[in-house]
């Protein structure tokens, strides 16, 4: 064997072995390495009142064969360390089976009640396979309100903030006109709906924020490229934030994964939102 060839067959190895250490990595550590984004947002004009105001945003937590309860609660402990007012819980809280859905709701119990604001959901594409039923319930045996095209009012400072939970897009009947209907015009919108690609209908409906995740960031994402995939409903917003309208659209990466159970330079993540003064704009 030449010189040449050895030096070329060694560095064929070394590339083998760094990929194989990267896929390696991608599915046996990236995906339960969650990390706790801060992200802060203008209270709307004329609600001065909700400045400050903490929201920790859990979404996309598919318990199940690749995601276990203990990587739920390191991941809700990086959240509660930070002592949010108002707790947000985005959908798909089990995966593969309805079997993990009481145990995954249960998990959020003690986070529920430490909120001082309450605990608020909906449901995502998975809580259908799993029935929406069956997992509404288990939600709200644990004080955890469902919203599916409904909203509430949180009142803060006497600042009032409503919360509008969509309905699924992809397996249920999200409906905004119905959602958005109790809202008062002019109020404080925070719209809670597990796709984020519908921003457009509350953006329109005068919502000044939607929390969502889906998507997962695309799990893997390519240097230049970005997300390789992304499912339907989620491939316009994937991941972090954008601007639709006067509306802030924010996409979670999600605390976890879904097949292929890996994750490349798109780690796990838990939300705050802390809302600021309104903007001079």
């Amino acid at each position: 064997m030449s010189e040449l060839t050895r030096r070329v067959a060694g560095l064929a190895l070394a590339a083998a072995g760094g990929a194989l250490a990267v896929a390696a990595a991608s599915r046996y550590v990236a995906p339960y390495r969650p990390q706790l984004e801060h992200v802060a947002v203008p209270a709307p004009a004329g609600h001065d009142g909700l400045a400050g105001l903490r929201i920790g945003f859990v979404t996309d937590t598919h318990i199940g064969p690749f995601i276990s309860l203990a990587n739920l609660d390191h991941g809700l402990a990086l959240l509660e360390r930070e002592h949010p007012d108002l707790l947000l819980l985005g959908g798909d809280f089990a995966s593969e089976s309805p079997r993990f859905v009481e145990s995954a709701v249960a998990r959020f119990a003690g986070a529920a009640r430490r909120a001082p604001l309450g605990t608020l959901a909906v449901l995502g594409n998975h809580d259908f396979t799993a029935g929406p039923i069956r997992v509404a319930t288990a939600l709200q045996e644990h004080g955890i309100p469902v919203l599916r095209n409904e909203a509430r009012c949180i009142r803060r400072c006497g600042a009032d903030l409503w919360i509008v939970g969509l309905d699924e897009t992809l397996l249920g009947r999200a409906d905004p006109d119905r959602a958005f209907a109790s809202v008062p015009a002019g109020a404080a919108a925070l719209a809670l709906w597990h796709e984020p690609d519908g921003a457009e209908a509350c953006a329109g409906r005068g919502a000044f924020l939607q929390l969502s995740g889906h998507s997962h960031g695309g799990q893997v994402r390519v240097p230049l490229l970005g997300p390789l995939a992304a499912p339907p409903g989620g491939r316009r917003y994937v991941a972090g934030s954008y601007r639709v309208g006067r509306m802030t659209v924010y996409t979670s990466r999600g605390l976890g994964t879904y097949r292929p159970p890996v994750r490349f330079r798109c780690p796990p993540e838990i939300t705050l939102i802390t809302l600021t003064a309104p903007s001079s704009e």
